[in-house]
């Protein structure tokens, strides 16, 4: 396994499937909602990849200003740790995120209550990840392994990972880097070879144009 920074900064969501829930409170008539918004030791199957959140992924991530979004819509905010009006911290057991819910989020509550909303997804900047393949699978499997920025956490009506084209370059990078220097250094003469053929070409036809 090799650990690699990214290459660049671009987010990334990933969804979570856990239960959300709403805790009745006596200094918030409209209710607070929890939930988590990544699980340590959840193995999610990205398609063509798969993927987990590593145990220190947050140890120096910058969460001072997470907005709590609904499906991630940035027209639909709950709440916003800069206010105060909402919280974020990670555990043993991962990522969670609470919020003091506002009276205009009446239906978004009382959809938890009824168990219509019952899932959660996030939003990130990577810093560092790592992959390699598992024993017994054919997919190769990405390791989360230094969150640079968390920007948002949401609960959400349909959990998807429809984006993973960070990943793909995240993994082709990968797969460069690896490549052995026997085969850079053959790569790199075969390029030389064609641009002084290039050049050659170009001082005949400049030779040909002066002797017209």
């Amino acid at each position: 396994m090799e650990n690699r920074k990214q290459a660049t900064n671009e987010i990334e969501r990933r969804a979570y499937v856990n239960g959300v829930e709403i805790e009745t409170r006596a200094d918030n008539k409209n209710g607070t909602l929890r939930g988590y918004a990544a699980r340590f030791g959840s193995v999610y199957d990205m398609g063509w990849f798969t993927e987990e959140v590593g145990r220190d992924a947050f140890k120096n991530a910058d969460m001072s200003d997470v907005r709590i979004l609904f499906n991630h819509d940035p027209n639909q905010i709950l709440g916003r740790t800069k206010s105060g009006t909402a919280r974020v911290g990670v555990d043993e057991k991962g990522l969670w995120y609470e919020v003091d819910l506002p009276e205009s989020a009446n239906n978004i509550r009382d959809a938890v209550i009824r168990g219509d909303i019952d899932q959660s997804s996030w939003g990130f900047y990577l810093k560092k990840d790592s992959w390699t393949k598992r024993d017994g699978s054919d997919k190769q499997h990405r390791v989360l392994e230094q969150v640079e920025v968390v920007f948002d956490a949401s609960p959400v009506t349909f959990p998807a990972n429809p984006d993973t084209t960070v990943a793909k370059r995240s993994l082709e990078a990968y797969q460069k880097e690896s490549v052995p220097p026997e085969t850079k250094d053959n790569g790199a003469d075969t390029q030389t070879e064609i641009e002084l053929t290039v050049a050659l070409l170009e001082r005949r036809l400049d030779y040909l144009n002066l002797t017209v």
